[in-house]
């Protein structure tokens, strides 16, 4: 078997497709996983895939190539022109299997300028199932849609594109978007419900670049937002709030998880605290600490939705959490 290729944009598809080139041996060396360099910290987070020995790892700098080509021959040069600017070069040949999340994307193109034959794989969890489709309804819409189809000239997205063989989905006997024949179930629930104490400290080794306390029994974890970034209070405001919230519901040691956009020196704010990096996808949290949380608490957030690494969830509105201050 050749390696498989896997192509990723965020840090959510770095952990699922990292569990699964774990789980896909291969005998003729590790898979290569390709970094677009909107990853956050994507220099350190691909020296720490390589360390596992399961994937090798090439950055891609996609925006060195913006455009697209039209006229004769247009894939072939705007395939050229990637390979150029951006410094990768795709051979079909090398790979068992491609696969890549976001064909939208500028290497999206650049595998349909390959005809590369990629299987799409869901954006985020169960994404092919959501009751919000309008992108693939709209571009289906349009009038040069099935002549795209026919032809393979152009580009098109999100699966319908003709070099894209198959389509991942959480269950594709409730995806209504592709013909049975273009699905293939592939069920990251399953995946992360099933890891074993090596992949989960495999994960660990990846996303989180301090030791764990031994210790953390009863442990509270708080979950802010910017609601500076959201023009809503100044710094200082947002400072003195979450340091309200946290003396008024932490029970035991203090983690932090803060939203990648929220740029707070928490570390200053709460030097006792154990700060999780920003980048780390929230199922790391859910499926592969060595430990629950006794409380995890956020502020007018949906971040609680979907998680079930705690034993209680605190959500507070915006108001509730200024009043403690």
């Amino acid at each position: 078997m050749k390696p498989n290729l896997y192509i990723c944009h965020t840090a959510y598809q770095v952990l699922v497709d990292l569990l699964r080139a774990g789980r896909c041996a291969c005998e003729n060396g590790p898979h290569t996983m390709v970094l677009s360099a909107s990853v956050p910290d994507t220099a350190a987070l691909a020296a720490r895939l390589d360390a596992t020995g399961v994937v090798k790892t090439v950055i891609v700098e996609e925006t060195k190539w913006p455009g697209t080509v039209t006229g004769l021959f247009a894939h072939q040069r705007a395939a050229r022109a990637f390979e150029k600017l951006c410094g990768w070069k795709f051979y079909r040949a090398a790979y068992e299997n491609v696969y890549i999340h976001n064909d939208w994307s500028v290497l999206g193109r650049y595998l349909q300028d390959c005809h590369a034959g990629y299987i799409l794989c869901e954006d985020t969890f169960a994404s092919t199932l959501g009751p919000d489709q309008h992108l693939v309804t709209d571009q289906r819409a349009a009038p040069d849609f099935a002549g795209k189809r026919r032809t393979g000239k152009g580009y098109l997205y999100w699966g319908d594109s003709p070099w894209c063989a198959k389509v991942e989905s959480e269950d594709a006997a409730k995806c209504t978007l592709f013909p049975a024949s273009r699905l293939v179930t592939d069920s990251k629930r399953e995946l992360l419900e099933s890891l074993t104490d090596a992949e989960k400290a495999m994960v660990r080794s990846v996303f989180l670049t301090q030791p764990l306390p031994e210790n953390a029994a009863g442990a509270t974890l708080l979950l802010p937002r910017s609601f500076v970034e959201d023009g809503l209070m100044t710094q200082a405001e947002q400072n003195a709030m979450f340091k309200a919230v946290a003396a008024k519901y932490t029970a035991g040691p203090l983690f932090i998880k803060t939203h990648p956009r929220d740029t707070t020196d928490y570390h200053a704010l709460f030097p006792d605290a154990v700060i999780l990096e920003r980048t780390m996808p929230s199922e790391v949290l859910n499926f592969c600490l060595p430990f629950h949380f006794a409380r995890a608490v956020t502020v007018q957030s949906f971040v609680l939705r979907g998680f079930t690494a705690a034993n209680e969830k605190i959500l507070l509105t915006l108001e509730e959490a200024r009043k403690l201050v």
